[in-house]
């Protein structure tokens, strides 16, 4: 599974990959064709400091949906206990009921 700190990180070297292929010194002898191809794939391609804005503003986002995930997570506590509560009250109900019963 990538992790998203994986993807900021793939982008930035897919980014410098791109470059790395129009650059004639880097990569020589790739094909025209592959060299226009990299120059497309890098036309709306993010800059590194979109790339990093991209990531946080994804930690940011992602840090209070943990909040909330959190907050939602205890208050499901709280319900469930309070449930638990409220069977063990219903309980002791029936079992008073079901001697009230017996004696009758």
């Amino acid at each position: 599974m990538t992790l998203p700190d994986e993807w900021f990180i793939s982008m930035r070297k897919n980014r410098d990959f791109l470059f790395d292929l129009l650059n004639p010194e880097k990569t020589p002898k790739v094909p025209r064709e592959i060299r226009k191809r990299a120059s497309e794939c890098l036309k709306h391609f993010p800059m590194i400091p979109e790339i990093d804005e991209l990531e946080k503003v994804y930690n940011a986002s992602m840090g209070d949906r943990n909040v909330i995930l959190e907050k939602t997570n205890k208050e499901l506590n709280h319900i469930s206990n309070e449930i638990h509560i409220a069977q063990r009250k219903l309980q002791d109900v029936a079992s008073v009921l079901q001697h009230f019963i017996n004696k009758t």
